[in-house]
């Protein structure tokens, strides 16, 4: 049972690449990201609609079809990062992260004991209620294969990122540009240059503390650039991102 092909395909050297699921409830649409050749599907519960029975779901479904269920929680709490990867999340993206002790709460809700303090859910979506490995040889499987990211959001944090990264087990690093630019103050501005040096910068340190350095980008066309800026996963879009420009496009057909 591959809890996170992120990982294999890391150590092939290739970028992944996935997109956000951001309305959608319907397995559908993750059957078709799958099909499409796609890594893995993020779901933002910081800003999005979705409960947790239908989080369970369409895990379940991304694990079964061979793609990561990367989720972002609502907030820092331990309880509500552990319960995410109980129900079937391959890895978890920590929003808002400004303090080394945030991280370390992060790292000690990811993972079991000694590496951190996660209590054992048994029989459940972590496992695809297959119960195939002893207690002990669980444990150390999914210590391995569960990946935590962590979402960087303010320049303050881009400045203390080493002292972030102190704490052991963060696996990938990505920029949120839209709230960056907010916090700089230039809102929407997510090509201004003073952000994309910040975002050269968290790419820097991400390579040079070999940690997987991860960006968002609207669309097709921004992905060539983010893998030549070192990017080791790329959400690209989201569901309604290309749904919506894809039906805007025929409109126009239709009507020139």
């Amino acid at each position: 049972m591959n809890i996170n092909p992120l990982k294999s395909i890391w150590n092939t050297g290739r970028t992944a690449v996935g997109t956000y699921i951001m309305y959608s409830r319907d397995i559908t649409t993750v059957q078709l990201a799958a099909t499409a050749g796609l890594d893995f599907v993020v779901f933002d519960l910081e800003h999005r609609p979705h409960n947790i029975e239908t989080i369970h779901d369409l895990c379940q479904v991304a694990r079964i079809l061979g793609m990561a269920p990367l989720v972002g929680p609502s907030d820092i709490a331990s309880a509500e990062i552990s319960r995410l990867l109980d129900v079937g999340a391959s890895g978890v993206i920590i929003p808002h992260v400004k303090t080394a002790l945030e991280v370390e709460l992060a790292v000690k809700a990811v993972r079991y004991p000694p590496e951190g303090e996660r209590g054992r859910c048994g029989q459940s979506g972590h496992n695809l209620y297959k119960t195939e490995r002893s207690t002990s040889e669980e444990l150390t499987h999914y210590n391995d294969g569960v990946s935590l990211f962590l979402k960087i959001e303010s320049k303050s944090a881009i400045e203390n990122l080493e002292e972030l990264l102190a704490p052991e087990g963060v696996d990938g690093v990505m920029v949120g540009p839209m709230d960056l630019s907010l916090d700089m103050r230039i809102p929407g501005e997510v090509h201004d240059e003073s952000l994309t040096r910040l975002m050269d910068q968290v790419s820097r340190i991400c390579q040079k503390r070999n940690i997987h350095y991860g960006v968002f980008v609207p669309s097709t066309t921004e992905l060539k650039v983010a893998v030549e800026m070192g990017a080791s996963w790329v959400i690209v879009g989201s569901e309604m991102e290309f749904l919506s420009r894809s039906w805007k496009a025929v409109s126009q057909i239709q009507r020139s």
